[in-house]
């Protein structure tokens, strides 16, 4: 059991590594992309009714018997600026972890963004273009692993080499992203249709100190419509396509809101149940639950692996998080179709 685990945490740093140094690599995602704005299109900070608001996502990864690969983030972001009645620029910023081999592999993203909401007629139209800035830090803890050759007659010693090449401890790299949405929105219903790009120029990610390996641009293209059926009860449709150096990722799926305290969305005391589904295509299926109560929004997912690919005696394990607090101005009551969303 000994030697597997050696061999299997040795196996997955391998892995990790070449993910990180390979021109197909993919930008960490959630399954609740939904409830995750500013990793979608940069376009999206201060989108919506909140004067700002706060989010975290969790999402926990296990396969087999192996370490969780986890992914966290952080943002908050707001509206800092009103042009008129319509009119707005909003900041945001954004924090992301990922963490593996029990914490022997940490990569983490620092994304700052700036959006310009603009009212383009008096039907509810508008454009939001944004633009922002991202920045990346890899460290992998050598120390912390151990490999048959550091196994002596007294245990392991990992002052003896490892056999392996020299790798580099850290790589980093920084980055733009820019993004353009179109918007509709009225009281009962709401339109977002965006594209978006990340690292329009090269960046090199190599633990090898190999130039030649770097991470490719990201393009997204994402919508999302809701739209209240009676005073208690809203339905959301969202999707996302992402497209990475000749490799995509296509997400879609729906959830319905019931309203649980009725008559009483005009006062303190709005309370929603939000039940759906979504599909990653070829991969998951993804049940999703989650609960609103005034300004706070829960969620959780998990993915049903339905993936051809398949894997043997290894299962896959994806639970995911979210966690949404949402500030609106006092003077006013949010649109009944953007705030029974979970978005």
């Amino acid at each position: 059991m000994r030697n597997f685990k050696i061999h299997s945490r040795f196996f997955l740093l391998v892995l990790i590594i070449s993910s990180v140094t390979k021109l197909h690599a993919q930008d960490p995602n959630f399954s609740q992309f939904f409830s995750s704005p500013l990793t979608i299109n940069p376009a999206l900070t201060s989108d919506g009714e909140s004067v700002w608001r706060a989010m975290t996502n969790i999402r926990t990864q296990t396969v087999g018997m192996g370490s969780p690969y986890s992914t966290q983030s952080f943002s908050i972001d707001g509206k800092l600026k009103k042009f008129g009645d319509d009119n707005y620029l909003g900041i945001g910023g954004m924090v992301l972890a990922d963490r593996s081999l029990e914490g022997a592999f940490k990569s983490t993203y620092v994304n700052f963004n700036t959006a310009y909401h603009l009212s383009i007629d008096n039907k509810g139209n508008g454009l939001a273009v944004g633009l922002g800035f991202v920045s990346n830090n890899t460290r992998v803890d050598y120390a912390s692993l151990t490999t048959d050759q550091q196994l002596s007659s007294t245990g392991f010693d990992r002052a003896l080499p490892t056999g392996e090449p020299n790798l580099n401890p850290s790589i980093s790299y920084s980055s733009a992203c820019a993004g353009i949405m179109f918007t509709h929105v009225n009281d009962y219903s709401f339109l977002n249709v965006g594209v978006a790009g990340y690292r329009f120029v090269k960046s090199s990610r190599s633990l090898l100190d190999n130039n030649s390996l770097y991470v490719s641009p990201r393009y997204d293209i994402h919508a999302d419509f809701g739209t209240t059926l009676n005073d208690d009860l809203n339905v959301t449709v969202s999707a996302i396509h992402m497209i990475q150096n000749g490799t995509s990722s296509t997400s879609f799926g729906s959830s319905l809101a019931f309203g649980l305290s009725p008559g009483q969305f005009e006062m303190d005391q709005r309370r929603m149940l939000n039940a759906g589904i979504y599909y990653r295509l070829g991969d998951a299926i993804i049940p999703y639950i989650g609960y609103t109560h005034n300004e706070v929004q829960f969620g959780l997912s998990y993915d049903v692996n339905v993936s051809s690919v398949k894997s043997g005696a290894v299962s896959t394990r994806s639970f995911e998080i979210s966690l949404i607090y949402k500030r609106f101005s006092p003077n006013s009551t949010p649109r009944m179709g953007r705030y029974h969303s979970p978005i």
